[in-house]
């Protein structure tokens, strides 16, 4: 059975898990719940090749008490704060079929979201700027990877200028074109696009 997940992605793909664990560490101390063990996801080989360092918070069981995940926004903004860069932080609770996500950058207001966990996992791949397969793979592998596939095939493609859907909705005879994109989502492309061929630079520099 899938277990909920609680991931960090940081545009410093370099990272330092050290500097990463003061930060959260300052950060959940502000909400008053306990600092989950941290470690790099030292399979997220095509998230690194995107301009992404991933890291995992672990999560047990609450309790009743708070719990890291009830604050993700603001554990976002400490990172995207003390990094000086983008993060996006996700979580999922697959059995739940829920997902909340936000992305986070300095200077910049934040952005959130909540709801099923297909659409939570798709709009948060387009905020990375990769495809929700390779997310879904990262996340618990082949089921969600092709669940994600199925969705891409129904919805049309995986539009990187489509909102994600909100709520319980489900497929539509002929859905509504989406809206334009606006300011805030042509800044994140633009970003996620200079990360990307800074990248595709470095890569080709050690070769």
């Amino acid at each position: 059975m899938s277990q909920p997940r609680l991931v960090l992605f940081l545009a410093d793909i370099e990272g330092n898990l050290t500097a990463l664990r003061q930060t959260l560490s300052r950060a959940c101390e502000s909400a008053n719940v306990p600092l989950p063990e941290v470690r790099w996801v030292e399979s997220a080989t095509a998230l690194a090749d995107a301009g992404w360092r991933v890291a995992e918070l672990k999560l047990t069981p609450s309790g009743g008490k708070a719990v890291p995940e009830d604050h993700l926004d603001a554990l976002v903004r400490s990172v995207a704060r003390d990094f000086r860069d983008q993060a996006v932080g996700l979580y999922t609770d697959k059995v739940g079929s829920y997902g909340r996500a936000s992305l986070s950058e300095p200077g910049r207001p934040s952005r959130s979201l909540e709801g099923e966990y297909i659409d939570v996992v798709r709009q948060t791949a387009r905020w990375l700027g990769v495809e929700a397969p390779l997310l879904g793979r990262l996340l618990d592998g082949g089921a969600t990877a092709r669940n994600l596939l199925a969705a891409a095939v129904d919805f049309g493609g995986d539009d990187p200028h489509a909102p994600a859907p909100t709520g319980k909705s489900r497929r539509q005879e002929q859905p509504p074109p989406p809206p334009e994109p606006d300011e805030d989502d042509r800044f994140v492309e633009a970003k996620l696009g200079e990360a990307r061929r800074l990248m595709e630079q470095y890569l080709s520099n050690r070769k």
